[in-house]
Protein backbone atom coordinates (compact mmCIF):
# COMPACT_ATOMS: atom_id res chain seq x y z
CA UNK A 1 0.00 0.00 0.00
CA UNK A 2 2.85 2.60 0.97
CA UNK A 3 4.64 1.99 -2.51
CA UNK A 4 0.93 2.58 -4.69
CA UNK A 5 0.83 5.89 -2.38
CA UNK A 6 4.78 6.86 -3.17
CA UNK A 7 3.94 6.06 -6.68
CA UNK A 8 1.26 7.78 -6.98
CA UNK A 9 2.32 11.02 -5.28
CA UNK A 10 5.69 10.95 -7.53
CA UNK A 11 3.05 10.55 -10.85
CA UNK A 12 0.99 13.32 -9.83
CA UNK A 13 4.32 15.47 -9.23
CA UNK A 14 5.38 14.52 -12.55
CA UNK A 15 1.97 15.79 -13.84
CA UNK A 16 2.25 18.72 -11.86
CA UNK A 17 5.41 20.03 -12.33
CA UNK A 18 6.85 19.21 -15.36
CA UNK A 19 3.93 17.36 -18.34
CA UNK A 20 1.68 20.39 -17.08
CA UNK A 21 3.97 22.96 -18.57
CA UNK A 22 5.29 21.27 -21.46
CA UNK A 23 3.23 21.02 -24.45
CA UNK A 24 5.01 18.69 -27.14
CA UNK A 25 4.58 19.60 -30.97
CA UNK A 26 3.13 22.70 -29.39
CA UNK A 27 0.01 20.63 -29.48
CA UNK A 28 0.24 17.45 -27.71
CA UNK A 29 -0.71 17.11 -23.84
CA UNK A 30 0.98 13.89 -21.51
CA UNK A 31 -1.08 13.24 -18.57
CA UNK A 32 0.61 10.41 -16.58
CA UNK A 33 -2.15 10.84 -14.04
CA UNK A 34 -4.80 8.91 -16.26
CA UNK A 35 -2.79 5.62 -15.59
CA UNK A 36 -4.05 5.30 -11.98
CA UNK A 37 -8.03 5.72 -12.97
CA UNK A 38 -7.54 2.81 -16.08
CA UNK A 39 -6.56 0.44 -13.79
CA UNK A 40 -8.20 1.22 -10.81
CA UNK A 41 -10.20 -2.02 -9.34
CA UNK A 42 -13.86 -2.49 -10.36
CA UNK A 43 -16.68 -1.52 -8.13
CA UNK A 44 -20.05 -1.12 -9.33
CA UNK A 45 -21.44 2.39 -9.16
CA UNK A 46 -18.51 3.28 -6.59
CA UNK A 47 -19.01 6.64 -5.05
CA UNK A 48 -15.48 6.77 -3.74
CA UNK A 49 -13.86 6.51 -7.22
CA UNK A 50 -15.84 9.14 -8.43
CA UNK A 51 -14.53 11.09 -5.57
CA UNK A 52 -11.01 10.60 -5.62
CA UNK A 53 -11.30 11.39 -9.55
CA UNK A 54 -13.17 14.38 -8.85
CA UNK A 55 -10.64 15.62 -6.05
CA UNK A 56 -7.29 14.60 -7.83
CA UNK A 57 -8.57 16.75 -10.64
CA UNK A 58 -9.34 19.57 -8.94
CA UNK A 59 -5.94 19.53 -7.42
CA UNK A 60 -4.89 19.21 -11.04
CA UNK A 61 -6.79 22.42 -11.54
CA UNK A 62 -5.57 24.48 -8.80
CA UNK A 63 -1.68 23.81 -9.90
CA UNK A 64 -2.84 24.48 -13.92
CA UNK A 65 -4.81 27.41 -13.35
CA UNK A 66 -7.71 25.80 -15.43
CA UNK A 67 -11.09 26.16 -13.82
CA UNK A 68 -12.45 23.13 -13.80
CA UNK A 69 -11.05 21.07 -16.59
CA UNK A 70 -9.13 18.58 -14.98
CA UNK A 71 -12.25 17.88 -12.48
CA UNK A 72 -14.82 17.37 -15.30
CA UNK A 73 -12.30 15.23 -17.32
CA UNK A 74 -11.24 12.62 -14.67
CA UNK A 75 -14.83 12.46 -13.37
CA UNK A 76 -16.05 11.95 -16.94
CA UNK A 77 -13.34 9.19 -18.01
CA UNK A 78 -14.32 7.57 -14.32
CA UNK A 79 -18.21 7.69 -14.49
CA UNK A 80 -17.72 6.07 -18.05
CA UNK A 81 -14.99 3.34 -16.98
CA UNK A 82 -17.83 2.25 -14.67
CA UNK A 83 -20.30 1.63 -17.63
CA UNK A 84 -17.61 0.59 -20.16
CA UNK A 85 -16.07 -2.44 -18.33
CA UNK A 86 -19.39 -3.97 -17.91
CA UNK A 87 -20.08 -3.13 -21.92
CA UNK A 88 -16.92 -4.68 -22.82
CA UNK A 89 -15.98 -7.94 -20.92
CA UNK A 90 -17.63 -10.33 -20.41
CA UNK A 91 -19.40 -11.53 -17.07
CA UNK A 92 -17.06 -13.57 -15.92
CA UNK A 93 -13.99 -11.99 -16.23
CA UNK A 94 -15.34 -9.12 -14.24
CA UNK A 95 -13.44 -9.14 -10.77
CA UNK A 96 -13.48 -6.78 -8.06
CA UNK A 97 -10.02 -7.41 -6.88
CA UNK A 98 -8.55 -7.66 -10.64
CA UNK A 99 -6.50 -4.61 -12.02
CA UNK A 100 -7.15 -3.35 -15.62
CA UNK A 101 -3.84 -3.54 -17.15
CA UNK A 102 -2.16 -5.21 -19.76
CA UNK A 103 -0.22 -7.80 -17.90
CA UNK A 104 -4.11 -8.78 -16.57
CA UNK A 105 -5.67 -8.68 -19.66
CA UNK A 106 -3.15 -8.48 -22.75
CA UNK A 107 -1.90 -5.73 -25.16
CA UNK A 108 -4.77 -5.86 -27.45
CA UNK A 109 -7.90 -6.51 -24.82
CA UNK A 110 -6.05 -3.31 -22.98
CA UNK A 111 -5.88 -1.13 -26.40
CA UNK A 112 -9.64 -1.57 -26.93
CA UNK A 113 -10.47 -0.97 -23.30
CA UNK A 114 -8.44 1.93 -22.16
CA UNK A 115 -8.12 4.07 -26.23
CA UNK A 116 -12.16 5.34 -25.54
CA UNK A 117 -11.19 6.37 -21.95
CA UNK A 118 -8.02 8.49 -22.75
CA UNK A 119 -9.76 9.49 -26.15
CA UNK A 120 -12.60 11.36 -23.74
CA UNK A 121 -10.16 12.54 -21.17
CA UNK A 122 -8.45 14.31 -24.36
CA UNK A 123 -11.42 15.28 -26.10
CA UNK A 124 -13.03 17.12 -22.81
CA UNK A 125 -9.08 18.85 -22.12
CA UNK A 126 -9.38 19.91 -25.83
CA UNK A 127 -12.94 21.17 -26.14
CA UNK A 128 -12.18 23.36 -23.89
CA UNK A 129 -9.82 24.85 -25.82
CA UNK A 130 -11.34 25.14 -29.01
CA UNK A 131 -11.90 28.65 -30.10
CA UNK A 132 -14.10 27.97 -33.51
CA UNK A 133 -15.39 25.59 -35.44
CA UNK A 134 -13.34 26.35 -38.35
CA UNK A 135 -10.37 24.15 -36.70
CA UNK A 136 -11.98 21.56 -35.21
CA UNK A 137 -9.97 18.83 -37.67
CA UNK A 138 -7.23 20.55 -36.31
CA UNK A 139 -8.37 19.49 -33.22
CA UNK A 140 -9.33 15.79 -33.76
CA UNK A 141 -5.73 15.79 -35.13
CA UNK A 142 -4.29 16.97 -31.83
CA UNK A 143 -6.82 14.76 -29.92
CA UNK A 144 -6.12 11.75 -31.65
CA UNK A 145 -1.99 11.96 -31.87
CA UNK A 146 -2.58 12.91 -27.49
CA UNK A 147 -4.64 9.48 -27.14
CA UNK A 148 -2.09 7.75 -29.06
CA UNK A 149 1.19 8.93 -26.93
CA UNK A 150 -0.82 9.22 -23.74
CA UNK A 151 -1.77 5.36 -24.34
CA UNK A 152 2.11 4.96 -24.72
CA UNK A 153 3.25 6.27 -21.71
CA UNK A 154 0.32 4.33 -19.69
CA UNK A 155 2.09 1.56 -21.38
CA UNK A 156 5.68 2.65 -20.42
CA UNK A 157 4.21 3.14 -16.85
CA UNK A 158 2.37 0.05 -16.43
CA UNK A 159 6.21 -1.54 -17.54
CA UNK A 160 8.01 0.67 -14.99
CA UNK A 161 5.28 0.63 -12.21
CA UNK A 162 3.99 -3.03 -11.98
CA UNK A 163 5.33 -6.33 -11.99
CA UNK A 164 4.39 -9.01 -14.22
CA UNK A 165 2.56 -10.71 -11.25
CA UNK A 166 0.71 -7.74 -10.36
CA UNK A 167 -2.11 -9.90 -10.17
CA UNK A 168 -0.89 -11.43 -6.89
CA UNK A 169 1.02 -7.78 -5.76
CA UNK A 170 -1.94 -5.56 -5.88
CA UNK A 171 -5.03 -7.15 -4.46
Amino acid sequence: MKNKIISFCIVFFLQVVIFEKTYFFNSVIFSPIIFYFIIFNYTKNSFSQLTFSFIVGFLLDIFSNSPGVYSFALSLMVFIRNFWIPFYFPFDRISSNKLYNSYELGIQPFLFYSFPLIFTFNSVIYIFDLSSVGVFPFFILKILLSTFLNFILVLILQFLLLSSDTKYDWN
